[in-house]
């Protein structure tokens, strides 16, 4: 089935790596792209002039995108949009303090990715190429899981290194090596369990790796980053561990501020 990309954008030239991003990934899947604009203005806008503008800041990247133009707040209309186009992927910039890009930042990307059942990738970098190496944060939930399986999915050619942070309790008290060592077999089996239950195809196993760092989940994350190793950081938006229910609402902004790379928000599966 050929996949649905949507790209929201504000029509600004800053947007350019939002339709370069969409268009390598539309290429690699064969897939369709719809371009959203939310226009906030009392009056109506000329569909013409906005195909103008689309042509004129991207242009060969806008080539072959049908156009929908809405009204109203962007993240509800973004959400609703996707569900109306069966989108398999939102595609949005890292700009900020415009009417579209703002969506991301504080609450409202609470709204969006409650509300859309579709992925949400947030673009911050200029793309050389398809995505290479994929980190994903895990807890151990089903909407870990899911943010898993959807990355093994959306990008089959990719490695994928799965990152789980295990915390050892009183941990300036203890000083013990021994419960370090007993909370890392934990964490294996936890991880080994959380494998199994996937069952993953063995093509997707080759391509996974498992990373289990001791403490802060954030930290560790930065660091895996800073490496310039990983193209693409992938989120689940709810979750069992803290850093997992922080990935939207409060700490949203913050999240895709520090990230260097593009960001994959994936929300709660699908019943």
């Amino acid at each position: 089935m050929t996949k649905e990309i949507l790209i929201a954008t504000d029509l600004t030239a800053r947007g350019d790596r939002t339709f370069q991003r969409a268009k390598l990934l539309a290429d690699q899947w064969h897939a369709n792209r719809s371009v959203l604009f939310v226009n906030d203005s009392k009056s109506d806008v000329k569909k013409s002039k906005v195909q103008d503008l689309l042509n004129r800041n991207y242009r060969e990247d806008a080539e072959g995108c049908s156009l929908v133009i809405s009204k109203g707040s962007p993240p509800k209309v973004i959400a609703r949009t996707a569900a109306a186009e069966e989108s398999d992927l939102i595609v949005v910039g890292a700009a900020r303090h415009n009417n579209i890009s703002d969506f991301f930042l504080g609450t409202a990307v609470d709204h969006l990715v409650h509300h859309a059942v579709t992925p949400v990738l947030v673009v911050k970098e200029r793309p050389n190429g398809h995505y290479k190496n994929i980190a994903v944060a895990v807890d151990f939930s089903d909407f870990s899981a899911n943010a898993l399986l959807t990355a093994l999915e959306l990008f089959p050619g990719a490695n994928i290194q799965i990152v789980h942070a295990y915390h050892v309790a009183y941990e300036a008290w203890l000083k013990s090596d021994g419960v370090v060592e007993e909370m890392h077999v934990e964490a294996k089996q936890e991880m080994r369990q959380f494998m199994e239950e996937l069952d993953l195809s063995e093509a997707d196993k080759d391509r996974v790796t498992i990373n289990l760092v001791e403490g802060n989940l954030h930290q560790s994350i930065y660091r895996i980053l800073d490496t310039g190793d990983v193209d693409l950081l992938v989120l689940g938006t709810h979750g069992r561990s803290g850093f997992i229910k922080a990935t939207i609402g409060s700490r949203a902004s913050e999240m895709l501020k520090w990230s260097p790379v593009d960001v994959l928000m994936v929300g709660k599966p699908e019943q």
